[in-house]
């Protein structure tokens, strides 16, 4: 057997074959023989019937492949064992340029796992940043929580953005209707643009029982039947609601069932209390963000093309699926993208690879550093939670038990970011003044001196 390896981008291996003489004609053979004994002719016994015979009642072209099959096997355990090759994909033939009687010429695909080489990963001296509670946010905090206690209600007069409308509508193409146009009853919000451009703007000032004709031009980067096309709503607003907010009063703060919130000089200490908490929060995700980031970008990933691929295609399968629960076609969402399918293909790629080196090098420190979750690590990790909720550890392992490989993954990937912000964030220096030492003086004092001490 004539055998060829290139090794080829992406970690891509390609072995091309030439397997003739001798080695072919027993491979040939042995497959033929198999058939030939099952075989049964009329007027012979089973095995005693003539070659010729026999021969016409093989399909010669299931014993070639057979054979290919066989021989490409060998050829791979070969050059598995003389190159020390570890296959990471499933091998495939990649061409089958000659099969015949005398010869067959053939190659074999597969790629090798990833290769990463870490950079620096360690002393990356990333700062969190200083956060504050500003009043702007903190009433913001207060307005939230008073928009759920909200009451919508109808009011007279025009509509104003913020206001909510309910409008029966029906969109045409000139003067014939489209699917897909037309509602009753709807309740829009003026200002949420979840319409198309130019339409919510239209029906600002708008009151009950008044009629609309509004033109717009849908954008280029929508459904085909209708991108870039100018169409006419007609709308009827039965009735306009505003958002009427609740006053801080005794109802607000028992409704509230806040602990420690009582009236409003308590709302804004929890308010600013929360807003810093979770600013807080946001910068240290930040600086985690960052130290992974770097971490990667320092590091040297080669990524076989299957397996950026294999997460491309799990990508697309899963817009696919939010696109149908959307009520779209997929054909519907690549054209409100804009792109062609080309473009989004490469963008997916182009992710599924950047995804796929941060895991990988997430992988590759938890290795390299022994972050892995051990026995050890996890009893000790129930414990705290049976110590936390005040629990039997045993009451504890049985709630977890179900979910044990989610909450495993969620401890490991604790560990990993504590031990990248211990051995990252930038140290914080105390401002400590230096004590000045006293001056030293020779006091000579005059009975002035004396009276002005």
């Amino acid at each position: 057997m004539e055998r060829k390896i290139e090794r080829k981008e992406n970690l891509e291996v390609v072995i091309s074959c030439t397997v003739n003489g001798e080695e072919w004609t027993k491979a040939v053979k042995k497959e033929f023989n198999k058939r030939a004994a099952k075989v049964t002719v009329p007027g012979f016994r089973q095995g005693k019937a003539p070659l010729n015979l026999v021969r016409a009642r093989v399909n010669q072209a299931e014993v070639l492949n057979d054979a290919l099959f066989n021989v490409a096997n060998v050829a791979l355990k070969e050059a598995v064992e003389e190159e020390k090759l570890q296959i990471y994909s499933e091998p495939k033939l990649v061409s089958v340029d000659k099969i015949s009687d005398e010869e067959a010429v053939f190659a074999l695909g597969f790629c090798l796992p990833p290769v990463v080489t870490l950079g620096q990963y360690k002393d990356l001296n990333v700062a969190l940043e200083e956060v504050k509670a500003g009043t702007k946010e903190v009433n913001a905090f207060i307005n939230d929580l008073k928009a759920k206690q909200a009451v919508m209600q109808v009011k007279e007069g025009e509509a104003k953005v913020g206001d909510t409308v309910i409008i029966d509508f029906e969109g045409f193409l000139g003067e014939e209707a489209f699917e897909g146009g037309t509602a009753n009853g709807y309740e829009l919000e003026l200002g949420s643009n979840s319409f198309v451009p130019g339409f919510e703007d239209q029906l600002v000032g708008i009151k009950a029982g008044e009629h609309r004709s509004i033109l717009v031009t849908f954008p280029t980067n929508y459904v085909e039947q209708l991108k870039g096309k100018e169409a006419r709503f007609e709308v009827t607003c039965q009735d306009v609601k505003e958002k009427v907010l609740p006053e801080l009063d005794e109802e607000f703060f028992e409704e509230l069932k806040i602990e420690g919130v009582t009236d409003e000089k308590t709302l804004k200490a929890h308010a600013k209390k929360q807003v810093l908490a979770q600013k807080q929060n946001a910068a240290r995700n930040a600086q985690v963000e960052t130290i992974i980031n770097t971490a990667v970008a320092n590091a040297t990933v080669e990524i076989p093309s299957s397996m950026i691929k294999e997460e491309a295609d799990a990508m697309l399968e899963n817009v696919k699926k939010q696109v149908e629960s959307a009520g779209l076609s997929y054909e519907d969402y690549v054209a409100i993208q804009g792109k062609s399918e080309e473009e989004l293909e490469n963008e997916r790629k182009a992710e599924a690879t950047k995804n796929l080196k941060a895991m990988l090098v997430v992988e590759q420190i938890i290795f390299a550093e022994h972050l892995e979750v051990t026995k050890e690590v996890l009893e000790e990790e129930y414990k705290a939670i049976a110590a936390q909720y005040s629990m039997d550890l045993e009451a504890v392992k049985n709630a977890l038990k179900a979910n044990e490989a989610q909450f495993v993954n969620q401890l490991r990937n604790k560990i990993f970011t504590e031990y990248m912000l211990a051995n990252n964030a930038a140290k914080v220096e105390e401002n400590v003044e230096e004590a000045k030492p006293a001056k030293k003086t020779t006091k000579k004092s005059t009975k002035k001196e004396e009276v002005a001490e």
